[in-house]
């Protein structure tokens, strides 16, 4: 314990008396403190990457859309050739192959961009969870260690301190008398 007054000192309401000094919990705040600034990164992290995903995944998308349009277009050339007699049958089906193939992966890719985007969402939601968790943590230890400094709960004058100052304290409750 380290006392901020001496005995015959004045005293207001809330004045700090003495702290009690923990290593332990200092440490413990300190880890913990290091540990939530990680998560923080994770979760910048997670947020990076669940953007460039998203972009990949837009992108994949947009190519399937592409490839749609271009197998509707030629499905239509093919329609107009092969009623004209310039295109034989099987290279028509074909080209109805071709479109039906086109609609599944623009289909698809609809599909895996609503799921990811999903998956996504979910990782950054538990990653701020974690991250929430760590703040209580942190607040609770922070807490902690401002329960250390003792402070006046009445306005008066320091009568005499119950332990010498930097006093090695277990089990001891410190006091000052006022």
């Amino acid at each position: 314990i380290t006392f901020a007054v001496e005995s015959g000192d004045s005293v207001s309401i809330g004045d700090e008396l003495a702290t009690i000094e923990s290593p332990e919990i200092q440490n413990q705040l300190l880890q913990e403190q290091s540990k939530l600034s990680s998560l923080r990164v994770e979760l910048d992290r997670q947020r990076i990457t669940t953007r460039q995903q998203k972009l990949e995944n837009q992108k994949d998308e947009d190519s399937a859309t592409i490839a749609l349009k271009a197998a509707q277009r030629e499905l239509r050339r093919a329609e107009s050739a092969y009623k004209q007699g310039a295109m034989t049958g099987v290279e028509y089906e074909k080209a109805q192959d071709d479109l039906a193939t086109a609609e599944l992966l623009h289909k698809h890719s609809l599909m895996d961009r609503e799921l990811d985007s999903e998956r996504l969402e979910f990782e950054l939601q538990t990653r701020q969870l974690a991250v929430d968790q760590q703040e209580l943590l942190v607040a609770n230890l922070q807490r902690q260690v401002e329960e250390l400094a003792l402070l006046s709960p009445v306005n008066g004058i320091v009568g005499n301190l119950a332990v010498d100052q930097k006093t090695k304290l277990t089990g001891y409750t410190a006091r000052a008398d006022c």
